[in-house]
Order: structure tokens, then sequence, then C-alpha cells
């Protein structure tokens, strides 16, 4: 057996005992959903591995078909852990019954082709159109807001997962343009496992114990650290500018509150996650943009104010993620909060009168 393809075994059964380790060393920290997302990340990337390998009896045995179909569903597995990574929900679709046999249909389908007529079929293609959609999707939800994500372990997921899913793609386009002789060349294969060794390698050194959030704010709140005494006067200062009403400026960002409290972005999003327990820049001034709606709509002088007008006071740019936000936090609509509210006042103040 020739070096090069020892030397490719050898980098590719190391990158599946580093999935392995992955998996297993994050595993108590996972939700339900979260292990499952990890199990078939794993399983499919694992399949690329051993379809890619270098030797050749086994190009053509029964269980190519079988990594095949495992491959293809590489990018819409990456994709669908980009989107957790952003939303940190499950889709609703996914809850209910026919949604899960809905999804497992679909995948049993779709490896059904691949195990009976392997490669040679246009569901193959229409499956690498898929892929490139994906990918695509996959780049969307980790670059968008990135600026905005106060978490330091999160965003250099979103880099690394944004990073894997460009060079799937260059890859992809790459293999699918190149010759059959360069697939199979020893050379290329071992850049492969070279490359997917590193990845993974690197995605072991990354890793870190983390508390899992359970979604309750009393406990976030308890994870947070004190203030110390280096960064009291930022606080003191960050907290007289929340005061002041730097929030309802509507083109706030991260980096123009740095740029006012004259420190760097990493610091300060290191207090706002640390010390003020948030993990997104957006919500975290949306909260106060929100009370300062709140009070406006149950304040009587203001009761014959345009809630398009509350809202753009409070530093929105438009009236439908004021909307979402709004009833997200409150449970109503800012018209039924303003009526609950306002009626209550009214009854009391005649209760009051009669009195």
């Amino acid at each position: 057996m020739a070096l090069v393809t020892l030397a490719d075994l050898f980098f590719r059964f190391s990158a599946l005992g580093l999935l392995i380790a992955l998996v297993l060393f994050n595993w108590p920290r996972l939700t339900h959903f979260e292990r499952l997302l990890a199990v078939a990340l794993a399983t499919s990337l694992a399949c690329f591995v051993l379809l890619t390998q270098p030797l050749p009896e086994w190009r053509f045995n029964p269980l190519r078909n079988l990594f095949l179909a495992g491959t293809e569903l590489l990018p819409l597995i990456l994709c669908a852990c980009a989107w957790y990574l952003i939303t940190l929900r499950v889709p609703h679709w996914l809850t209910l019954s026919w949604g899960r046999w809905l999804l497992g249909c679909a995948v049993l389908a779709s490896s059904s082709v691949f195990l009976v007529y392997g490669g040679n079929t246009h569901w193959h293609t229409l499956m690498h159109l898929f892929s490139a959609f994906a990918m695509c999707a996959a780049l969307y939800y980790c670059l968008a807001n990135f600026n905005d994500d106060l978490v330091h372990s999160r965003r250099r997921l979103r880099l690394i997962l944004a990073t894997f899913a460009l060079l799937h793609c260059l890859v992809l386009v790459g293999f699918e343009l190149s010759a059959s002789l360069i697939r199979r060349d020893p050379i290329y294969l071992l850049a492969n496992a070279v490359f997917i060794f590193c990845l993974l390698l690197l995605l072991t050194g990354v890793s870190r114990p983390a508390v899992r959030d359970n979604g309750n704010p009393s406990q976030a709140a308890q994870q947070t650290l004190p203030v110390p005494a280096h960064w009291l006067t930022t606080y003191e200062a960050l907290q007289t500018l929340l005061a002041q009403g730097i929030y309802r400026e509507p083109e706030l960002t991260i980096g123009l509150l740095a740029e006012r409290l004259d420190i760097p972005t990493h610091q300060l999003r290191t207090l706002i996650n640390q010390q003020l327990g948030c993990k997104n820049f957006s919500h975290f001034i949306n909260q106060y943009r929100l009370a300062y709606a709140a009070e406006q709509l149950r304040d009587l002088a203001h009761a014959r104010t345009a809630i398009l007008s509350i809202a753009y006071d409070a530093g929105f740019n438009s009236i439908g993620p004021f909307n979402r936000a709004f009833k997200q936090a409150y449970a109503l609509t800012p018209g039924d909060y303003r009526r609950q509210h306002l009626s209550a006042v009214q009854s009391s103040s005649k209760d009051c009168t009669g009195s």
C-alpha cells in the first residue's frame, strides 16, 4: 500500500475519532434537539469521510450508496444547525407528530433513491441544487446580525460554520468540474482528508464546557458576574447613557455605543453579556425601547398619540418589528396593552371620584 494512501487513511480515521470525541464531549450540555442535530451532523460527515476514502476495492461495494445518501444530507443538516444556532428554537412544525413523520419520510425517500440507484440519477443533480441553496442559507444565518451577537463562543462558532459552508461550496464546485481522474488522485484525496482532520481538530480545540441556559430569566440573571473594579467606571457611564435615553436613537449600534463610551467593541460585548446577562445587542437595546413604549402607552397624556409615533419615538424604524417585539415581551399587542391599562386607570379614577 502506498505511503500516500496510508497517510490518507490515518487522517480519515483520526478525523472519525475526533468526531466521536466532539459529540461525547458536548453531549451532557446539549438539549434533546441539539443531540439529534449533533448525531445527524456527525453521521453525515462520517459518511463523507468514508465515501471519499482512497481504497479502490471499497469504491463499488454495497456500502458506497449508503455513504453517498448520508453525504448528500450534509449541507441540509449544516443549514439546520446554522438556523438553530441563530434562533435557538425548534421549528414549530417539528414539534408536531405529522412534521416529524414528514421529515422522516423525506429523508427515507431520498436515501432510498441513492441506495437503489446510486449517483446516476437526476435526483443526485437536484440534491446538488438543494445543497447550493442550503449552503447559501447557512452563510446567511451565520453572518446575519453578526455584530449584534454578544456571546464570544457563538460568534466564533458562526465564523467556523460560515467558513465550512463556503469551503464546502468551493470543494463541491471543484469536485464537479474536475475530471474523474483528478477526483481519484491520491494527493487530491489526501488533501481532502487533511482538511477535514484540521477542521475537526480546530473544533475540538475551541470546544469548552458551558452551563446550559434553559431560558429562565432569573437563572440568567444569577449567572451574571459582578462588575470588575476596572470596568466600574465604564459600567456607570453605560447606565448614565441609558438613563439619558440613548436607546431611542434608531441607528444605534454596538460600535457607536462603544465609541460613546470610548472603549473597544469587544469589551462592551463582554460587559453587556457577562454583567448584564444579555446575549444579543438588539435584544438588549429593545428591552429599554419596549419599556419606554409601554410607559407611553400607559400614560393618559399620550392616549391619543398614534402607536406608530410611539414606536418611532422609542427608537424602532418600523411598526412591524415593534409590534412583534412588544407582543413577545408583554403577550399583548400595543393596542390591546393600551386599552387594558387605560381602562383600568379610568375605572380607578371613577371609583375615587364616586367615593
